[in-house]
């Protein structure tokens, strides 16, 4: 940001710079994310009206989960830092559309996978996967876009495919794992009755705080197997391939529970469709003039790899078959 430009607002928890003086990818993508988050929400409430106990509870419990986790990171772990964007949070660190990139990541991916109606032990990685492929276009061109940039000197993000440190698509996979799963197990025990009072449903979703809390501890658990193997000379690669093939192994042949698929979901199509469709077109135009970029030409094909496989998810989540009486859409 050049020093002679001046916020429009200047707080300690909220600056506004002049949206003309952002590049046209930054713009495009506080829009696109915001627009996508917003329907993620609109697709809960739709949901949760039609009697999901799951679908704003797990929305909730990942909006806290992102934002709570972004605050830690900057204060513990400061091995990456945010571009600056037209809305700017806590002290200048935490972009706006941060704050909608989980639930356009984590929400879509679950609501995605719910549809093919895997077990309570397929599901949860599955949904990791689907995770992992929706953010796999936003972090490979984050650091070239200036979206944001990683610390070079820290050595728990120095493994890195495509400039992204592999440890990032471990911890979409198993952190996001977790949170679903955890939610998908408590939302039904915790939902208020027919009739619950608006005290009833707040409190219900105040459970979010302890619900990060529980995902954070668990989601520490998961990274062992970097502890006990990287220093006996297993490649951070190698774990994270493992993880990739159990998820995938489970997203393939995980047991289905009997019931009929509900009805092709627009709504929810359009999220990774604007969300894809933003990415591929800034890859399209950092291949054709930017000449800075490494491997420029190996980076599209891996976005288009992940297009590819959505296109297949959202395939076999959404094919047209009529839904069961009175079973609501997920």
């Amino acid at each position: 940001m050049p020093t002679t430009v001046q916020p429009l607002v200047d707080a300690a928890y909220l600056t506004v710079w002049p949206p003309a003086m952002r590049g046209l990818s930054f713009l495009g993508l506080e829009a696109v994310v915001l627009a996508c988050g917003a329907l993620t929400l609109v697709h809960a409430l739709r949901a949760s009206r039609r009697g999901d106990p799951l679908a704003l509870f797990a929305w909730a419990c990942i909006v806290v989960y992102g934002v709570s986790l972004e605050i830690l990171s900057y204060n513990a772990f400061p091995n990456f830092t945010h571009g600056q964007f037209t809305v700017m949070l806590y002290h200048r660190k935490l972009p706006l559309y941060v704050t909608a990139i989980y639930p356009v990541l984590l929400y879509t991916a679950m609501s995605t996978v719910r549809r093919l109606r895997l077990s309570a032990l397929a599901e949860p990685l599955a949904i990791g996967l689907a995770i992992v492929a929706m953010d796999f276009p936003f972090d490979v061109l984050g650091p070239d876009a200036g979206w944001w940039g990683w610390d070079m000197n820290d050595p728990n993000v120095h493994y890195r495919w495509h400039g992204v440190p592999v440890t990032s698509y471990y911890w979409h996979l198993t952190w996001g794992a977790i949170l679903c799963a955890i939610c998908r197990w408590l939302a039904p025990r915790v939902a208020p009755k027919p009739g619950a009072s608006a005290a009833a449903k707040a409190a219900r979703l105040g459970l979010a705080v302890p619900v990060t809390v529980a995902t954070m501890a668990l989601g520490r658990a998961a990274f062992l197997p970097f502890d006990a193997l990287v220093p006996l000379g297993v490649p951070d690669g190698a774990i994270v391939l493992v993880a990739f093939g159990a998820a995938l192994a489970l997203l393939v042949f995980g047991r289905r529970v009997p019931g009929a698929a509900p009805l092709r979901d627009p709504l929810l199509l359009a999220i990774p469709c604007l969300f894809y469709g933003f990415h591929v077109a800034v890859a399209l135009a950092f291949q054709a003039r930017r000449s800075d970029i490494v491997d420029p030409g190996a980076k599209l094909a891996v976005i288009l790899g992940a297009v590819a496989f959505a296109a297949l998810l959202n395939l076999a989540a959404h094919r047209p078959r009529a839904a069961a009486a009175g079973a609501p859409a997920a």
